[in-house]
């Protein structure tokens, strides 16, 4: 079943043509992961299929009688409503057969992401950002859309809600479209992959798993198209040649032949696609070397580490790290894997244990700040010309795949942002000749293009690599074996990343099955007397009531204001006032649509 058809979207901003001429299909069942570099528009796209903004040229046909699901990048509901009022809101919209599988659902959904029953009288503004992104999350699912469009909802989530996340998306039936820059929330849940880049739209056919089926696809369609540029430039040449040649004769016969080649000539090149601006520029093949050839032998053994500030962070701490082995260092935020990093490096001291390095390795360090340490004065390319092993033409293919490329690379340091900053320190990382890398989540604040060109340069590297990092798909490319450290323990999961997150995924099903389990022994415990939900449920209409009370004063005072000439002297006063009044009465609307349905549920309790 077709949900969504577009054909021909065109989208601007000003004078800026951000895509134009975008078309496809969305169906019942796909989940679509929408990808491409950040202003590509995929935000612009997704808010015109949700009908929020109207496109430029285009149309858009959605099905007609479904429900859509839309959740905006950065919604956060600032309002005095609170968790209950969100509950509330959710069974008045269900029907009375409804609500008891609606409020098991719900409780179950905002369990899952961590709010507890003591939480519900709180105001979401109260809450934290990732909070209140979980909300905007369930207010989106607890309506039970047909089918959803989610821009950017792993946003703010910790990894434990983005698994739970991913299990819901990837069991669901519905259709999705999503946009994320998480790569292994992508190939989790999306059945195929969607691109913008540079105005174009590419639909990729459904495989498994989809981002990494994508990126395969992508280079297979970049080279084909390479190929055809090339056919067509070749063409090109040749018919050019034909006509300045004929044009060289000066005969009076060759001139009909000349006129009639150069329509031809200018009808191809009219129909023929022009060269692709996605078509990848020429790089420089630059490998990360070790110092030494890799071979058999210790990187580092740590023998019984031992760290704690307020609480333990780990004790008992052992492990032996060959050479040419990837580790990968995981955990919670305040765990400890960034001081366990330190440790490792001798910036920071264990309470008890040791750290032993084979004498012979060179040894180059990662930390979150160390963009901090560049000389600010120096260009770009001189901070990774400094001790580097590279010739100044690496050096610059090297900064060029980290999207610092042509004159760039020669501006200051300074000139430069904090997250191209990181880049730089990066690429100055790369080019040195180390035989162990300690990285500290070396892919923050770099887009998709920059982590895949630092993969492919670590995945090339001989040496020992240990990693710190919250970049599943980077860990799960990267890794033979996982240290994990939460709440004072630790582990080793040998295989990789992906042996440990199945792992994960079980012990997070167990938990939020107990928690299901113990909140229905504690409701059935504490059974509501009749009486009592009599009770409450008028203790709700009341509050209900005089939120409406309050709500159709505003419209009101807003409309009494509209009544002054002089209102309308000030534009963008007068518009602030008119958006207000409309959000207000839509408010009003709705709190008066749950206040006939819980008087309806006392009006039949009372009659029983």
């Amino acid at each position: 079943m077709e949900l969504l058809r577009f054909s021909d979207l065109d989208c601007h901003y000003g004078a800026r043509e951000v895509f134009s001429s975008l078309s496809g299909t969305f169906n019942h069942g796909e989940r679509i992961g929408l990808v491409g570099p950040n202003g590509a528009g995929k935000s612009s796209l997704l808010r015109l299929l949700a009908g929020v903004d109207q496109p430029f040229g285009g149309i858009v046909v959605r099905a007609k009688g479904l429900k859509l699901g839309y959740l905006a990048q950065g919604v956060a509901d600032e309002t005095e409503s609170t968790l209950q009022d969100l509950v509330d809101a959710a069974l008045a919209r269900a029907t009375h057969e409804e609500s008891g599988v609606r409020n098991k659902v719900l409780r179950t959904m905002l369990s899952a992401f961590g709010f507890a029953p003591t939480e519900y009288d709180r105001p979401l503004r109260s809450f934290s950002g990732g909070q209140r992104a979980k909300v905007a999350l369930t207010h989106v699912l607890i309506d039970e859309p047909d089918y959803l469009i989610l821009d950017e909802p792993t946003n703010h989530l910790d990894v434990a809600t983005i698994r739970w996340l991913e299990s819901f998306v990837s069991n669901d039936p519905r259709g999705y479209i999503v946009v994320s820059h998480d790569r292994y929330f992508l190939d989790r849940i999306a059945t195929r992959i969607w691109e913008i880049e540079r105005g174009r739209f590419h639909a990729y056919a459904p495989e498994c798993p989809a981002y990494t089926a994508y990126v395969a696809a992508k280079d297979v369609r970049l080279e084909a198209e390479r190929r055809e540029y090339e056919t067509f430039v070749i063409e090109r040449d040749k018919r050019r040649r034909t006509i300045a040649g004929l044009r060289a004769t000066h005969t009076s016969s060759d001139y009909s032949q000349v006129r009639s080649r150069e329509k031809q000539l200018a009808r191809i090149e009219a129909t023929t696609r022009a060269p692709s601006p996605a078509l990848p520029e020429r790089q420089i093949s630059v490998r990360l070397r070790p110092s030494r050839r890799a071979g058999s032998g210790f990187a580092f053994e740590a023998r019984a580490l031992s760290k704690a500030y307020d609480q333990k962070l780990f004790s008992g701490l052992t492990i032996n790290v060959g050479r040419g082995e990837r580790l990968g260092i995981v955990g919670p935020n305040g765990s400890g894997k960034s001081t366990l990093l330190k440790i490792l490096t001798g910036t920071a001291q264990s309470d008890s244990g040791s750290v032993v390095f084979n004498p012979a390795a060179q040894v180059a360090y990662f930390a979150q700040n160390s963009h901090d340490q560049l000389d600010v004065q120096e260009s770009a390319l001189a901070a990774v010309l400094d001790g580097a092993v590279l010739t100044p033409q690496e050096a610059r293919g090297l900064l060029g795949r980290m999207r610092i490329s042509g004159d760039a690379a020669d501006k200051a340091v300074r000139d430069f942002s904090g997250g191209e900053r990181r880049r730089i320190m990066l690429a100055r990382l790369m080019a040195r000749a180390a035989d162990i890398l300690l990285l500290d989540e070396p892919t923050n604040d770099l887009d998709i293009d920059s982590r895949e060109a630092l993969e492919s340069v670590l995945c090339d590297y001989e040496g020992t690599i240990v990693v710190v990092s919250h970049d599943r798909y980077l860990l799960s490319r990267l890794c033979d074996r996982i240290l994990w450290v939460e709440r004072g323990a630790w582990g080793l999961v040998d295989g990789g990343y992906d042996v440990y997150e199945a792992a994960q995924r079980e012990r997070d099903k167990a938990a939020i099955d107990r928690a299901v389990q113990e909140s229905t022994v504690r409701a059935k415990a504490s059974r509501q007397t009749p009486l009592r939900m009599r009770s409450q449920l008028k203790g709700q209409i009341e509050r209900i009531e005089r939120e409406i009370e309050g709500l159709d004063a505003r419209v009101n005072e807003i409309e009494l204001l509209f009544e002054s000439p002089e209102i309308y002297a000030d534009a963008a006063g007068s518009r602030a006032l008119s958006e207000e009044l409309a959000g207000v009465k839509i408010r009003s609307r709705e709190r008066t649509i749950e206040w006939e349905a819980l008087l309806h549920q006392l009006e039949e309790m009372t009659a029983t």
